[in-house]
């Protein structure tokens, strides 16, 4: 019987707030793509929900173009590198802690969002919002497959090859490249993998 290898490289997708109103604006006001949609916002009032660096990232190329930017995050401070908070305060970008979004209202448009902070609801006149909450793998096509997997992610070695002989992962579905997921990393894994499954189907 022919041996057969299977590589799986389904990538991951932006997390949800999973807030009213998210969905009613998106591509009107809310936006997952800082680097596509910036440009759209020149002179407007935004806000980026997140406390990573790519949450800081992202409100520091918004700087470029609006004129006001805050940050929302839920904890007490952000995460991002002290390199990355120094410069949002050379910007002016506005971070709001302790905060969380509530719900997002408008009319054709996004025009303000329902923040909560320690217990009391605020409103945030706002013209976009962008969501920078970190990623979700889209790993519920392998679920039942049996693979071993860590927070949710398919967990692999240097070779790619997944708890399974013959079924290979690359790419942001996986734990390689040290939780980094980037475009040459993905294309990086996937070399691999290709390379790995072809030695497993010569092999005897």
């Amino acid at each position: 019987m022919a041996k057969i290898a299977i590589i799986l490289a389904l990538g991951t997708e932006k997390a949800k707030l999973n807030v009213e109103g998210e969905d009613k604006f998106i591509g009107k006001g809310i936006s997952y793509c800082v680097t596509c949609d910036a440009p759209l916002f020149k002179d407007k009032i935004v806000a980026v929900v997140g406390g990573s660096n790519s949450a800081a990232t992202s409100a520091l190329l918004l700087a470029e173009h609006a004129k006001k930017v805050y940050i929302i995050y839920r904890k007490e401070e952000i995460r991002a590198e002290k390199v990355l908070v120094d410069r949002l305060k050379e910007k002016g970008v506005e971070i709001i802690t302790n905060s969380i979004v509530k719900k997002a209202e408008g009319d054709s448009v996004l025009r303000r969002i329902i923040i909560e902070q320690k217990g009391k609801e605020n409103v945030l006149r706002i013209d976009g919002l962008f969501i920078e909450i970190g990623y979700i793998p889209s790993s519920s096509l392998v679920q039942n497959l049996g693979l071993k997997m860590e927070n949710n992610f398919v967990k692999v070695n240097e070779r790619m090859e997944t708890s399974i002989q013959g079924i290979f992962a690359a790419g942001d579905i996986t734990t390689g490249s040290a939780g980094l997921r980037q475009i040459v990393t993905a294309c990086a894994e996937g070399a691999i993998a290709a390379i790995s499954a072809s030695k497993y189907l010569k092999s005897k």
